[in-house]
């Protein structure tokens, strides 16, 4: 991986850590946010933003060399990480505090758009949730277990797609005109 490419993931990292809370971002969550981040990137241009390889693991697509940027900033003194127990006691959680800030400057205009995007979008979203909604998606679903997913599936995510956006809100606006009907007729 060379340098430029490098920056842009361990930057992209302590993005997420620095705008969301320890308790909003555990590591699947930031896989996850990765994996959206690249996907949505190569959908929309044709080109992943931390030019690395997913992977297809239990909870859903799984940044390749993940764990090792982690311990990179961890060592350089930029990330620290906690784990703690969580639930009944038997699940523990990787929290994560920036202390040194990201970069933002290694990104584009587009890229620094949708890392916010994400991170709006994505805050108060529960870790199930976005593991559930990655499991959906042809990239991983079309992957064998362990293999890496394939960029060219990437126009199956919709996030922050205007036509797929559109065409929800009409289908949403359907039900509800319809639901609104089935109440009057049934008064």
């Amino acid at each position: 991986m060379d340098a430029k490419t490098k920056s842009k993931y361990q930057n992209a990292i302590l993005y997420f850590a620095k705008n969301l809370t320890p308790y909003q971002l555990g590591k699947t969550k930031l896989a996850k946010l990765l994996y959206y981040l690249d996907f949505i990137s190569y959908r929309d241009r044709e080109k992943s933003v931390t030019g690395t390889l997913y992977y297809k693991q239990e909870y859903g697509p799984l940044a390749k060399d993940l764990t090792e940027m982690i311990a990179d900033l961890v060592a350089e003194k930029k990330l620290e990480v906690n784990r703690v127990v969580v639930g009944d006691g038997e699940k523990q959680k990787d929290q994560f505090r920036t202390l040194k800030e990201p970069d933002e400057m290694v990104f584009d205009e587009e890229e620094q758009t949708l890392l916010r995007k994400l991170v709006n979008k994505y805050a108060d979203i529960p870790t199930e949730v976005m593991v559930a909604k990655s499991h959906l998606e042809a990239p991983w679903v079309k992957a064998q277990n362990g293999a890496s997913l394939d960029y060219k599936y990437a126009f199956d995510v919709e996030d922050f797609d205007s036509e797929i956006e559109e065409e929800s809100k009409e289908e949403d606006q359907k039900i509800k005109n319809a639901v609104e009907k089935e109440l009057t007729s049934n008064c």
